[in-house]
């Protein structure tokens, strides 16, 4: 976990990079918002922001809207601007590239959802509670969870067969080492149906196959396999692994039920 080293009662944070991602098929106007959002809460902390923002040429062939930049300029260094051939869930690749792109000094990497916000500002699961809001944000609190990490911790069920009982929330928001990210080889950008943050959870553990759907492709599970090897043995068994105790709030912008979030795969 990062050293915060003091100044003047101020945080050192030059050595750590926050990552947010941007992409945006359908050009939902609430994404862009959320994310500039987002990019005011995180400067006012004080932390380095390298956001990548990535078009879809396809998207005019499938009747969707002409892509366009929206949240970032081509000559801000802390910009990665992206266009890839195919619609398809990007967000692990995207940070891989970003993290490639960050300059030498930076030794601690954080990835985080452009559609939370963090009750305080100090700066590795970084909540331990996710509040899931309504329309009317903090005055409409419809949900929560605890963070898979909080749930090592205290020895919660991490069972798909209890979610009802104790959901360990695997996303949002996660920090690490960049000599960790690179030795378990970045995320796991193979996951093009959105359950990159339920491997990596289930991998601290050593559970990825856990994750797996029994007609998982061969090359798939290879990959899944060698990839999840690597985060076990940094995580080792969860010891490594810790959280923030602090609480986040996830803007609306849909259902519960419709983000799927045990469904989806």
């Amino acid at each position: 976990m990062a050293r915060i080293v003091e100044h003047d009662g101020l945080h050192d944070l030059t050595q750590l990079a926050v990552i947010p991602v941007c992409y945006n098929p359908v050009k939902y106007k609430t994404r862009y918002n959320l994310y500039r959002n987002f990019e005011k809460h995180m400067l006012q902390s004080g932390v380095l922001l390298f956001t990548v923002e990535c078009l879809f040429e396809s998207a005019l062939h499938f009747g969707l809207p002409k892509q366009v930049v929206e949240v970032t300029q081509a000559d801000n260094s802390r910009h990665l601007q992206l266009i890839a051939p195919s619609i398809l869930w990007m967000k692990e690749n995207l940070i891989n590239v970003a993290v490639d792109h960050l300059p030498e000094h930076i030794q601690y990497v954080a990835w985080i959802d452009t559609d939370i916000e963090f009750d305080r500002y100090p700066i590795v699961q970084l909540f331990r509670l996710a509040l899931f809001l309504g329309p009317n944000g903090m005055n409409e609190i419809l949900h929560w969870d605890y963070s898979f990490a909080y749930s090592i911790k205290h020895n919660k069920p991490i069972d798909p067969q209890r979610y009802k009982e104790w959901y360990p929330h695997p996303g949002y928001a996660w920090a690490m080492r960049c000599d960790a990210f690179e030795y378990m080889g970045g995320l796991c950008e193979f996951s093009i149906l959105g359950s990159g943050d339920l491997h990596f959870a289930f991998a601290l553990l050593n559970r990825i196959e856990e994750t797996f759907l029994t007609s998982l492709n061969e090359d798939y599970r290879r990959l899944a396999l060698n990839w999840g090897e690597r985060v076990a043995e940094i995580a080792q068994g969860g010891h490594n692994v810790g959280y923030l105790p602090v609480n986040i709030g996830h803007f609306w912008h849909g259902s519960r039920g419709n983000r799927g979030y045990v469904e989806r795969w």
